[in-house]
């Protein structure tokens, strides 16, 4: 295996991160209303466009009357039209209705990057479980290997008692029965495993059967936090609390844009043209141009603006609703997760007193099997419960793990490794 291939907490969430396709996808998303900000600015400047036409006449107005003694016909307009046209036309006075605009694709912006910054936060936390997973198993799997180590000693010492006659064949099968339960229990943790490096491969692009080892290590640490200041701590960091705020300023800038729909606007234009048809001479193309200054003034619009304005301030006070309940929402995900780690760390406590009874259960239990005052079965058995002792505390690790995890991610954290 590969140098590379060897991933700390922090170089795993960062690859995956770095490298996964939805993030790529969301980044597109910025990109797109970045954009949006540099149309919404273009109405600041000068609109110029260029036109051109040809028309031909089929009827031309025209008149004939003698000159020295002669027949001229004169017309009033050209049969061939020829026109060629600069305009450029400038806003000089919208009501804010540029600037609105502007503020409004900002305001698209900073929601787009708050998704990203959701997107990237989300992976981050979908993967730890995965990387303390591997370590899980590798423990989980090195209490399995210790236990099919004794077995197997078992059944040499008990092979060679079963030729001096002093064992059965009973006591035989048994441990081998323990010894192919032992492999099966290996190969469904190792397959787990494997499916667990192709989830995770799939997530960071990378090859399906790549393989890599989590460098890290599973280690009980018990948790001392307050839950009003994780409260406070998750409305100034939670991306969604914040992402609700900028929604929030959206629609308020939605709002004040919708009020100037019925605002007057005064817009100034010049328009230079090269065409034929004036008089005297129709058919020669001459320049000419023309300047504008027009206002407008919505009077009547059937009651759009005020309709609009309303549908704004519904928005608003859904968006004001949210933000209420996602507090609550969050406040609710960290008293629930300090209950569930305090409860972890009592099972915990339970779980090494057990173990600690069930390591002198097992002593005693060899002493007297090697006297001759214990059976293979009752042997089996508290070997059993010593081992499912010390695997539960490990399930009840990595679930504490998890657990602060998910207290971090509902307070508004990054990772940390």
């Amino acid at each position: 295996m590969s140098a590379q291939d060897r991933l700390t907490l922090r170089q795993f969430v960062d690859e995956a991160v770095r490298s996964s396709p939805a993030l790529e996808i969301a980044g597109e998303a910025v990109a797109g209303a970045e954009l949006k900000v540099q149309e919404a600015k273009s109405l600041y400047y000068p609109q110029v466009n260029f036109a051109s036409s040809y028309t031909r006449l089929s009827l031309v107005s025209k008149f004939s009357f003698p000159i020295e003694g002669k027949m001229q016909e004169f017309k009033f307009v050209s049969p061939n039209n020829y026109s060629f046209r600069l305009s450029a036309s400038e806003p000089l006075f919208t009501w804010g209705r540029i600037e609105k605009a502007v503020e409004l694709s900002k305001a698209g912006v900073a929601l787009s990057q708050d998704n990203v910054a959701l997107a990237r936060q989300a992976l981050a936390y979908q993967v730890v479980p995965i990387f303390y997973g591997v370590l899980f198993s590798d423990e989980t799997l090195k209490v399995l290997d210790e236990t099919l180590g004794l077995f197997e000693r078992k059944l040499a010492t008990l092979e060679e008692r079963y030729k001096a006659g002093i064992a059965s064949d009973f006591e035989i099968s048994l441990v081998q029965v323990q010894i192919s339960s032992l492999h099966g229990q290996q190969l469904d943790i190792r397959n787990s495993v494997r499916k667990l490096m192709m989830t995770y491969n799939r997530i960071a692009d990378r090859p399906l059967d790549r393989e890599f080892v989590c460098d890290g290590e599973q280690r009980f640490e018990p948790v001392a936090a307050d839950a009003q200041a994780l409260v406070q701590e998750a409305a100034a960091q939670r991306i969604e609390y914040r992402l609700l705020r900028n929604q929030k300023a959206l629609v308020q800038t939605q709002m004040a844009l919708a009020k100037t729909a019925n605002k007057p606007n005064l817009v100034a234009a010049f328009n230079y043209e090269f065409k034929n048809g004036f008089m005297p001479n129709i058919d020669t193309i001459r320049g000419n141009w023309n300047a504008v200054l027009a206002v407008s003034y919505p009077v009547f619009d059937g009651q759009r603006t005020a309709a609009q304005v309303a549908q704004s301030e519904v928005a608003l006070r859904t968006v004001e609703e949210q933000e209420a309940d996602v507090r609550r929402s969050f406040e609710l995900d960290i008293r629930q997760g300090l209950a569930d780690l305090k409860t972890i760390e009592d099972k915990i406590g339970i779980e090494r007193l057990k173990i600690e009874h069930a390591a002198k259960a097992f002593k005693i239990s060899e002493e007297r099997y090697q006297n001759g005052l214990l059976s293979m079965t009752d042997l089996i058995e508290t070997q059993n419960a010593l081992d499912a002792a010390r695997l539960n505390l490990l399930q009840l690790i990595y679930s504490h793990i998890l657990g602060k995890f998910g207290l971090d991610r509902a307070a508004g954290r990054a990772i940390h490794s």
